[in-house]
């Protein structure tokens, strides 16, 4: 069995004020994912403080192409980031740069900002037990579907029109009959001092669909 070693840097995003005490308590649940026989093990404790920035050491064991290794610590970061913004919904982001003797992971960014909407929190024992940790690179499932949408939010690689679609995305795969279509175009100032209508706009709009996309997923974790 081979053994890597890799240092991650986290220029942390946290939009929600209880996130210190959150990793307080989950830093020694998401001690580690087996993706077959390729285990990803990481030390989450760092982000127990109030650091900007943080730096998370992983370890990665297991058989297979070496070249490979790098795309299990960046599927292992997707899949924190979605299993602590739906325990805890944002409460995790920032810019990620790995680095692993001679590996090349590539640079990642994820924005916890479009899931601090409001949603409840839930244990994130219970998230981590639910999505179990796999590999599939296009969805098979509704749930995965769903899940891929919100990755995809998070990634940010999206403008207000492609957030609104995959967000209708989601509560069309989970049977939700919304739809958030009728959102009004806004300036790209967004600035509220010019249209106090803002305050009731677009924004409180998509707030609310995720709001219901997030609940529905913690639903069906807490029913696994």
């Amino acid at each position: 069995m081979n053994e890597y070693q890799f240092t991650a840097e986290v220029a942390r995003q946290t939009r929600v004020p209880n996130a210190v005490e959150f990793f307080r308590d989950a830093a020694g649940t998401l001690r580690e994912r087996a993706y077959g026989n390729i285990v990803v093990h990481a030390n989450w404790m760092p982000l127990a403080s109030d650091d900007d920035i943080v730096r998370i050491d992983l370890r990665v064991t297991g058989d297979c192409a070496a070249a490979d290794i790098p795309a299990y610590v960046e599927l292992f970061f997707h899949d924190a980031f979605l299993l602590f913004n739906v325990a805890l919904p944002g409460s995790f982001g920032g810019a990620i740069t790995a680095t692993g003797g001679e590996f090349r992971v590539n640079d990642l960014s994820f924005d916890a900002a479009p899931f601090a909407c409001g949603a409840p929190s839930m244990p994130l024992p219970e998230v981590v037990a639910w999505y179990r940790p796999e590999t599939n690179q296009i969805a098979a499932t509704p749930m995965q579907t769903v899940l891929f949408h919100l990755l995809h939010i998070g990634r940010g690689d999206h403008d207000d029109w492609m957030q609104r679609a995959r967000l209708n995305e989601c509560l069309k795969a989970l049977g939700i009959d919304e739809s958030i279509d009728e959102i009004a175009v806004i300036h790209p100032m967004h600035d509220e001092s010019l249209d106090a209508r803002l305050d009731d706009s677009a924004t409180g709009i998509v707030d609310r669909a995720m709001v219901r996309v997030l609940t529905a997923v913690q639903a069906a974790a807490r029913a696994s």
